[in-house]
């Protein structure tokens, strides 16, 4: 908080506070949320993909929104612990966008994929509720002032135990990626849809790991400042005193993250029946079979406590899965994969 002689002339914030910058980001996210969600609820109809990016977008939105009212009373501690709070919590719903691509991704091509493509959303979306959790909470406990060094310390720890655990979540998750990549270059079948997806992939991953980076570099500058010394006024170390962290590091890198994914809409490279997935014969045909969640063997249960089927590694049974895709299925009119649209008479009855 900064502060001068005067005992009405002090901030909330450490630095004198960018007054267009949020205007023009919520004009813009705004923007492409509405992008967005038309593209892939009206032409591609990818309905949870659609919810999660229209969630993110709005909730984004709102915290530059709030951003630009709280810029103009600095001492409104509720404004900025809310535009604190929503702008922190804004990337993670964004990177649960991610999971349901790479899930689809998954189901596309199920001979490759190391785990129940379905629950891929389930277990990073459970695992990415705990960080929003966290960083809310711990957010609204150690921004602005009042708070007692216990609740700002257990506030801090809140929030560099999300950005460890959403850091760990973006690893992972480029690692499925990049084994996904491997086993489709080893197989000799890697077609242009795919590759695209992947890229595309790999670059958001890398972009949140790298905002998670600078955040956690932020919670720990944080967690060794002393509230109470005059000379800090509570905030230590180069990424918090200096804005431009904030909008280069954390809304300009997320705010190109959103518009690689409105440039690149996974709809267009993914069928949105999760039934179609990519003959492993040719490479190119695209084939209508009975969707992973019907080839798998286990419970639905096990499959959500144990989406890698750590169970039949540990008992030498395999991934308990009905190799379906080496079958006799229809065949789709058209294929992605062959630089088409998918389309066909069953496609027609989802």
């Amino acid at each position: 908080m900064s502060s001068s002689d005067s005992d009405t002339d002090w901030s909330l914030y450490p630095y004198t506070p960018n007054i267009p910058a949020p205007i023009a980001f919520s004009l813009l996210i705004f923007t492409l949320g509405c992008y967005i969600t038309h593209q892939s609820l009206f032409r591609y109809k990818w309905l949870h993909y659609s919810f999660m990016m229209t969630w993110a977008s709005l909730v984004w939105t709102g915290g530059f929104i709030t951003r630009a009212i709280s810029v103009h009373q600095t001492q409104n501690v509720n404004l900025f612990i809310a535009q604190y709070v929503l702008i922190l919590v804004g990337p993670p719903l964004f990177a649960a966008a991610e999971y349901f691509i790479l899930g689809r991704l998954l189901a596309y091509l199920p001979y490759h994929t190391p785990l129940h493509p379905g629950r891929v959303l389930s277990t990073f979306f459970i695992l990415s509720g705990a960080v929003e959790t966290l960083t809310a909470n711990g957010a609204a406990n150690s921004a602005g002032s009042g708070r007692s060094p216990d609740q700002r310390a257990a506030g801090l720890a809140c929030v560099k135990a999300a950005l460890l655990l959403q850091t760990f979540l973006e690893v992972g998750f480029c690692s499925l990626v990049a084994l996904l990549h491997y086993r489709c270059r080893t197989a000799g079948h890697f077609p242009r849809n795919v590759k695209t997806v992947c890229v595309l992939l790999y670059t958001t991953s890398l972009m949140m790991l790298l905002r998670c980076i600078v955040r956690t570099v932020e919670g720990f500058e944080a967690a060794s400042c002393d509230p109470d010394d005059p000379a800090n006024a509570g905030y230590c170390g180069p990424v918090q005193r200096n804005e431009w962290f904030l909008w280069v590091f954390e809304v300009a890198n997320i705010t190109v993250f959103v518009i690689a994914l409105a440039v690149f809409p996974p709809g267009k490279y993914l069928p949105r029946d999760y039934r179609v997935f990519l003959d492993p014969m040719d490479g190119k045909t695209e084939r209508v079979g009975p969707g992973f969640g019907k080839a798998d063997r286990r419970p639905m249960w096990m499959t959500v406590l144990d989406p890698f089927d750590f169970v039949g590694i540990v008992t030498e049974r395999g991934l308990r899965v009905e190799r379906f895709w080496e079958g006799s299925w229809p065949a789709c009119e058209r294929s992605l994969a062959d630089g088409g649209r998918t389309k066909g008479v069953d496609l027609e009855r989802t």
